[in-house]
């Protein structure tokens, strides 16, 4: 009943708005065509006195000056309400325009198993994902208003994507608030309140793109220069009285070298507080987060990162190589309490460390990529990492490749190839599989 609810509520919000702005918050198509009729009837007129004016000698200058600014004033009217037609119009007079965005994804998954004693397994699926969308900007008041909706699983922060007859054949697609957020802006200084995208510079591993931080982040920056970044963030609620939160900074530069080479470098620190970590505890083999093995007494998620990127233009190709480090310096424990499980056999302060490095070529309609990472058991939060490097293997403790090949057939539709292929780092007796391949196919339309 509760997701029932909440679907119906996401659904209801999207309906509202542009009703809203339609039918009460300002006048719909026909009554601006109709101003236009009156208006233009108006202007036609007064040519006419004008034409009539030229033709009297004795007409004062005055009269033909106000006349003339009367049929500027009005033209200058119809040239505005022209723009209206066949947009929604806000009730109020402050909102600039809504911008409107969104994607339709749909992919092909197989993933192969194998396993060091018995048969391979293989997985076969379709997913779609449907992402739309709207930014509300008031320029008078430096303040913008932004709400997206989104497929997939509400309770998975680290996927939109939804699974074809995943509990019953033909089954509906879900539809969930994506992001709800308000920034403001001053100068070079913004505030940003609500759940929104990741404003962090990072690489694609350390935190899966599709996970939205909700709470208060400041930042400073131009596209060039210095620029910082800082946050709290409402993680989760813990025995619904207290909030487990996240706190963040980052502080970088970009840079250019020539007239279309720049660069990235950041280094961020980013910690939990500890109640998230002793709820999931507690729960032992039943935990959600991947704490059920961990000394919450000693264990805690406090992360420093180094990151880097370039991009240059190497004759037709436009090439991006990137890198990233980093290290969890709270991993502390014996072994058997780890991110990894209580069957890992070493300690999690000798496996606190991360990194990745990567390129991203384009060449004219063609895109190519390749990535290599290894993830060691306690580096990082393993439940908000990349959610496909590691699927059917672990949340930690692996390394491997990613390859990606794409083609952009028309300005908005693409196809994307990419393959996967990852081991456990540290293996271990009870850990049946030895490697795990996984292989996808997109259609994208973008909008």
């Amino acid at each position: 009943m509760k997701k029932v609810l909440s679907t119906a509520a996401a659904l209801g919000l999207c309906l509202y708005l542009p009703a809203a702005a339609l039918a009460g918050g300002g006048p719909s198509n026909d009554a601006i065509l109709r101003e236009l009729q009156e208006l233009r009837a108006q202007v036609s007129n007064q040519q006419a006195e004008i034409d009539m004016l030229k033709g009297q000698k004795a007409t004062a200058p005055a009269d033909m000056e106000y006349v003339k600014t009367k049929v500027t004033a009005q033209g200058e009217h119809i040239e505005a309400l022209e723009k209206k037609k066949g947009f929604a119009v806000s009730g109020n007079e402050f909102i600039d325009g809504i911008k409107l965005k969104g994607d339709l994804r749909v992919r092909y998954e197989m993933r192969d198993k194998d396993y060091k004693v018995g048969d391979d397994t293989s997985r076969e699926r379709f997913r779609s994902r449907f992402r739309l969308g709207g930014v509300w900007d008031n320029k008078e008041e430096n303040w913008q208003v932004a709400a997206g909706i989104a497929s997939g699983d509400y309770t998975n922060p680290t996927s939109t994507n939804d699974t074809w007859g995943d509990t019953s054949p033909f089954q509906h697609t879900r539809i969930n608030i994506d992001y709800a957020y308000a920034k403001h802006k001053w100068n070079d200084v913004s505030m940003t309140l609500g759940q929104a995208e990741n404003p962090y510079k990072s690489s694609w591993i350390l935190w899966d793109t599709d996970v939205r931080l909700t709470g208060l982040t400041l930042a400073y920056g131009q596209k060039e220069g210095v620029f910082a970044t800082a946050g709290g963030y409402g993680a989760k609620l813990v025995h619904d009285d207290n909030t487990s939160m996240l706190y963040m900074g980052q502080v970088g530069y970009n840079g250019a070298f020539s007239e279309k080479g720049k660069f990235t470098v950041a280094t961020g620190y980013h910690t939990y507080t500890n109640s998230m970590i002793n709820e999931d505890s507690a729960l032992g083999k039943d935990a959600l987060f991947g704490f059920g093995s961990v000394d919450p007494n000693n264990y805690k998620l406090n992360i420093g990162d180094l990151y880097g990127d370039v991009s240059l233009p190497v004759g037709p190709v436009q090439l991006k190589m990137y890198g990233q480090i980093w290290k969890n310096f709270g991993a502390d424990g014996k072994i058997g309490q780890s991110q990894a499980g209580s069957k890992f056999p070493q300690t999690p302060g000798d496996n606190d460390l991360g990194w990745v490095v990567g390129a991203d070529t384009k060449f004219d309609n063609f895109k190519l990529g390749y990535a290599y990472s290894m993830v060691e058991a306690d580096s990082l939060f393993g439940y908000l990492s990349d959610s496909d490097f590691g699927d059917g293997l672990s949340k930690t403790n692996k390394k491997g490749h990613r390859v990606q090949l794409g083609y952009d057939l028309t300005k908005n539709w693409s196809t994307d190839f990419t393959f996967f292929n990852y081991k456990r780092i540290e293996d271990f007796a009870s850990a049946k599989e030895d490697h795990v391949n996984l292989f996808q196919l997109d259609v994208n339309y973008k909008f």
